[in-house]
């Protein structure tokens, strides 16, 4: 009876015991596992290194695959989670995604070289990310930077601009100046744009002029009259169709050259080298 009642018991006691060993086989294999995974450095792993090399032949979903592998395999994983977060932002659009990897990048290594470039990186998904909103809630980033180039481009045509204006000024100066030099020539344009009269007729102008005057001192000296004022100083002509001042001047000066002089001497009835009028009378200085 005694032994039955021992019996009992150590019946109740053994799987007890059972499973007291079964739990410590498990402590110690994962014990195992956890001194592997740490002996084993992340870049050495299968996963991170398939990850790397689906990352170089353009597949960015099966290295996405991999290095999540590694994440899930690993409790430190910092680096899988940066190529994580570089494929989600420039190649699979999910600016979100990449946010979280690599502020999980920062967590296990916030003082590495690495770790300004990933705080730039989340800078820049937060950017893409808010300009995929139709309201952006982050407000002036994305707006200070679009009327930066703007600002940018209004520069680039104001300059521009000025140049042409400068351009510009330079053509109508020189316009100007050649507009000057025309007026100058203009007496010698008009002559040789008018119909040449015959030379025998201003030959015989002149003679009748000239008679005329010696007429008229005749008469004034045989009536004992001294000569107007002047008279000894300028004469009289009779402006003709088709003349100029140059073809008058070669009329009484046998050369073209002196067609200002009769200009100035006639300026209180001429406002221009070019206003004649038939029928005007001019005065032809001596």
């Amino acid at each position: 009876m005694a032994f039955a009642k021992r019996g009992g018991a150590l019946g109740s006691i053994l799987p007890i015991a059972l499973a007291l060993a079964a739990l410590a086989y498990v402590l110690l294999t994962g014990g195992c596992d956890i001194k592997r995974q740490q002996a084993v450095k992340e870049e050495d792993e299968s996963h991170y290194i398939r990850g790397q090399e689906e990352k170089r032949r353009g597949d960015y979903k099966e290295a996405l695959s991999a290095f999540q592998k590694v994440v899930e395999k690993r409790a430190d994983a910092p680096e899988s989670h940066m190529e994580i977060g570089l494929i989600c932002l420039n190649y699979l659009n999910d600016p979100v995604a990449a946010i979280y990897h690599f502020r999980k990048y920062l967590e296990l290594k916030p003082d590495t070289k690495q770790s300004q470039f990933v705080r730039q990186c989340i800078e820049t998904a937060q950017k893409k990310f808010a300009a995929s909103l139709p309201c952006n809630p982050f407000g002036l980033d994305d707006y200070n930077l679009k009327l930066e180039e703007s600002l940018r481009k209004l520069n680039a045509e104001n300059l521009e601009l000025k140049e042409k204006l400068n351009e510009t000024m330079l053509a109508l100066e020189n316009s100007k100046r050649a507009l000057a030099a025309s007026d100058r020539l203009a007496p010698d344009r008009a002559e040789a744009s008018a119909p040449r009269r015959p030379r025998a007729t201003a030959e015989e102008e002149i003679v009748a002029q000239a008679t005329s005057r010696a007429n008229a001192q005749a008469a004034q000296n045989s009536r004992g009259q001294a000569p107007a004022a002047g008279s000894a100083s300028f004469r009289t002509y009779t402006v003709q169709p088709g003349d100029t001042l140059s073809n008058i001047s070669r009329k009484f000066y046998r050369t073209t050259n002196r067609w200002k002089d009769i200009y100035n001497a006639n300026r209180d009835r001429m406002s221009s080298p070019t206003q004649l009028k038939v029928g005007q009378i001019l005065r032809i200085p001596n």
